[in-house]
């Protein structure tokens, strides 16, 4: 069986495990699989939803700061959604948009208004927007597609995450986008300020690393401070993770080790 998360790029890089905070697991994990996603165990110890080319991980609890954390307490009676940070959706495409949006609607998921016949936006039970695109030359049903940050400077993001992760500007279905292997980036300025990620709903987005130790230095080196810093791997699992915030408030935790998970 083939590894669920895509080959990385020359940087060695690939979406990893985007990190969701939520106030009902069983709320959460419902939505995520009734648009598609499967549920997986790694290392016996992580409950993950896997699409192909990201992983998503479910947790409950206030803002925490990485894996090697306490548990999170009881999670506020409100978490903030993804639109006001600098998160706005998580994105991705379906080879049958009215087919998918007819298997939704048996579950109760309904899209918002103004979506196109190739488009519709859906709302996660935390508040999380998701964008649904239809790409009929795709072959799985549904693919991880784009994630849409809100930056001051959209040059200056593009050129971070290039230099950073190796992203690569291309054009996809008339957008520019910073590519990563498993999913890209769409890079909107903002008209004012945003909310950094972390302790929202959408808490961070995840990267898998060839060689974490390298990619920690290579950060460190420019000036980077890390949140949760990298301290080898964890032997139950045989991964590894490290946690910071990119220069416009996106929390980004990279692994290393869960490219293993089938």
């Amino acid at each position: 069986m083939l590894a669920q998360l895509p080959a990385p790029n020359k940087a060695g890089v690939s979406a990893g495990h985007d990190v969701l905070r939520v106030k009902d697991m069983d709320a959460a994990n419902k939505f995520w699989q009734a648009i598609g996603g499967q549920p997986v165990q790694f290392a016996g110890r992580l409950n993950l939803t896997k699409f192909p080319g990201v992983l998503l991980l479910n947790i409950g609890g206030g803002p925490g700061r990485g894996k090697q954390a306490p548990v999170p307490a009881a999670p506020p009676a409100e978490l903030a959604g993804s639109e006001g940070s600098s998160l706005d959706f998580i994105g991705f495409s379906v080879k049958d948009l009215k087919g998918s949006l007819a298997k939704w609607a048996e579950a109760g998921i309904a899209p918002l208004a103004g979506g196109s016949a190739t488009q519709v936006y859906l709302m996660s039970p935390d508040k999380i927007k998701v964008r649904i695109a239809e790409d009929k030359s795709q072959a799985p049903p549904i693919l991880a597609d784009t994630i849409k940050m809100m930056v001051p400077n959209v040059a200056e993001a593009q050129a971070w995450y290039a230099k950073s992760f190796g992203a690569e500007m291309v054009k996809r279905r008339g957008e520019m986008v910073a590519d990563i292997p498993g999913s890209s980036i769409l890079f909107e300025q903002a008209k004012g300020p945003v909310a950094p990620t972390r302790g929202r709903a959408f808490d961070r987005i995840g990267l898998e690393v060839v060689d974490l130790d390298a990619q920690v230095k290579k950060l460190e080196a420019a000036g980077i401070k890390l949140d949760s810093p990298y301290t080898g791997k964890n032997a139950a699992m045989n991964a590894g993770f490290a946690v910071f915030q990119d220069p416009f408030g996106t929390l980004i935790e990279m692994s290393e080790g869960l490219s293993a998970v089938k």
